[in-house]
């Protein structure tokens, strides 16, 4: 698969998993989860779903886990729904990226204020 189209693809199915967490999944551990990008494999048999949570630590744990109970309900939507010969084997991931980005401008912000 070349690369134009994997990451077509691979926003294709951030957007899509983004609507199912919002319209079909009723777990209430997951109302705070945000699909923050998805990485797809060269031949399209594995996508890394990085998310957000919000709350406390205990929170994005519960969230997690909710995340990992319905990987496999969020593929076979999946399936219905993007147009690909095999729908992709699901690995999700805590993205922490966001998180990390607002100690940082904190810290820099302190330092600003000294």
């Amino acid at each position: 698969m070349d690369e134009r189209r994997r990451d077509r693809l691979s926003g294709d199915i951030r957007h899509i998993i983004g609507e199912i967490l919002s319209r079909d999944v009723s777990d209430k551990r997951l109302r705070n989860v945000t699909i923050s990008r998805v990485k797809l494999s060269r031949d399209g048999s594995h996508a890394t779903i990085f998310f957000e949570t919000a709350g406390t630590e205990s929170e994005k744990q519960d969230a997690h886990e909710a995340m990992e109970s319905a990987k496999g309900y969020i593929r076979s939507q999946l399936a219905s729904r993007v147009r690909m010969r095999t729908v992709p084997i699901l690995s999700l991931v805590k993205d922490e990226s966001g998180e990390k980005g607002d100690r940082i401008l904190n810290i820099m912000r302190e330092m600003s204020d000294d």
